[in-house]
């Protein structure tokens, strides 16, 4: 187990935490963002993200005996009506060791972010349910899926998808292995008084419904590609697959692709630039995907090292140019 083994003033780090953020907390549309990011901030494997009047503290680093402390420099700055602490399980402690109701009582939290509202889960073991690094993506989807088509893979609790629903698109389909994400996607889809049809959630193996959408001629307008870090096993695929597997996606993504369609493909891992990253989409794609846009994070994950920020970036599909290659 990692120790913490130096005090840490959790009031300073908040506190200058915070004045950084003012440009979201002064923005009466947003009322989630990561509160404190302490890889660059001071407290190496601390996260505190606010979801509405709720903060989830997640620490990879045993901090337990500071959390009254940071707790308290959490009121100090916004009055949290619920705020819970859950450590990883690298830390080597029991689920109940390491998950803490710090203050308040309550599960779950509703928070917006300009016009969408998106349903939390604060004691999940991971994310509880929204990814606030790709507020900007969710922004750009918004703008840019009216009367598309959208395929949304890896959909998790379909916060992007829910973004291309909002801005008007024809149809979002959204894929996700886990069974217990499904129901979520609904209730967002609910929170936010947008029809949806049940048969567009999908539970399923990427592998497996890919391969068949394409022998089925099924067209997308919007692809959205969000693979975890390191892509599942799956024993309907035919090569290994290999940290987020862009290169076997991109080849299944652009044969479902229309012209002019476009994916949205979202970089998390360190190990590759953003270079590297679309000269490989390029490749996978024989040269049809081309980059138009980069994304990336806001203010609230403040990084040093560019490429450890979330690294997204707009392909659209050039038939002419893959002709004329």
């Amino acid at each position: 187990m990692e120790q913490n083994t130096r005090a840490v003033d959790w009031q300073a780090l908040i506190n200058a935490a915070w004045e950084k953020r003012k440009p979201l907390w002064q923005d009466a549309s947003i009322d989630c963002f990561r509160v404190f990011h302490g890889y660059e901030e001071g407290s190496k494997g601390t996260v505190i993200e606010k979801f509405n009047d709720a903060a989830v503290i997640d620490y990879k680093t045993d901090i337990r005996e500071e959390l009254a402390d940071l707790t308290q420099a959490l009121l100090n700055v916004f009055p949290f009506k619920i705020i819970v602490a859950k450590g990883h399980q690298s830390l080597g402690l029991s689920l109940k060791e390491r998950t803490h109701k710090l203050h308040g009582n309550g599960d779950v939290a509703i928070c917006h972010e300009h016009d969408l509202k998106f349903k939390v889960k604060l004691d999940t073991p991971h994310n509880p349910g929204l990814y606030l690094d790709a507020r900007d993506t969710r922004n750009w989807l918004i703008e840019n899926s009216a009367d598309r088509k959208v395929l949304n893979l890896f959909a998790f609790t379909g916060s992007l998808g829910l973004s291309s629903a909002y801005g008007k698109a024809s149809e979002v389909i959204h894929l996700d292995r886990s069974k217990a994400l499904l129901p979520r996607i609904e209730e967002n889809y609910q929170a936010n008084g947008i029809a949806f049809e049940s048969r567009n959630f999908l539970r399923g193996d990427i592998y497996k419904h890919l391969p068949r959408a394409i022998k089925a001629g099924k067209k997308f307008d919007g692809i959205i590609l969000d693979p975890p870090p390191k892509v599942y096993q799956s024993r309907y695929a035919k090569h290994k697959t290999s940290g987020q597997d862009f290169s076997a996606l991109i080849q299944y993504c652009t044969q479902l692709l229309n012209p002019g369609g476009w994916i949205v493909g979202m970089l998390h891992r360190f190990d590759y630039s953003w270079d590297n990253f679309e000269n490989q989409v390029k490749k996978a794609s024989g040269q049809r995907l081309l980059p138009q846009t980069r994304l990336t994070s806001g203010v609230d994950f403040p990084e040093s090292m560019a490429d450890k920020k979330l690294r997204v970036s707009i392909f659209v599909a050039d038939d002419k140019a893959a002709v004329e290659k």
